[in-house]
């Protein structure tokens, strides 16, 4: 039970990382033309980008613990679940049958230091593949809009 719960919750948690759409700044002209997903790369992209995102938070000695016990085959199911979910919040083509964030996440008691550090892991993966500021912000807004419904401790 322990490890299916385990399993469930780091599923559950991963969910965050890459959902929702609520863009906080008007795009110039020429980049209201084409959808984040596209100027992110499109699937290839976010594939390699999910896949090294989702490495930092297995190795990682805070939220990596939620992560305890998933097998190969359910990393892979984690990543490939996170690749359609950005893909689908920034405009891609893909589909994805998934609950609310709120439901998925809820009774994980996932804190704001948590939601924090995931939401570094991202950024520091966009820098490394160099992906350009304004997408960056874009792709973070969607992140931060998670959060409510995420986040179920405040830090003291």
């Amino acid at each position: 039970m322990m490890y299916r719960k385990s399993s469930f919750l780091s599923s559950a948690f991963a969910g965050l990382s890459l959902f929702m759409f609520t863009l906080t700044t008007p795009l110039p002209a020429v980049a209201q033309d084409r959808s984040l997903y596209e100027r992110l790369g499109g699937y290839d992209a976010i594939s390699a980008v999910v896949d090294d995102f989702a490495g930092k938070l297995f190795e990682d000695e805070v939220v990596g613990k939620r992560f305890f016990g998933m097998g190969d085959d359910t990393r892979a199911s984690f990543r490939q679940k996170n690749k359609n979910l950005v893909c689908i919040a920034t405009g891609g083509p893909c589909k994805v049958i998934s609950r609310p964030a709120d439901v998925v996440h809820g009774g994980l008691g996932i804190t704001a230091s948590e939601f924090d550090i995931v939401a570094g892991h991202l950024s520091d993966t966009l820098n490394s593949f160099n992906v350009p500021e304004q997408e960056q912000e874009e792709l973070m807004a969607i992140i931060a809009s998670l959060r409510p419904d995420i986040v179920e401790v405040e830090d003291e």
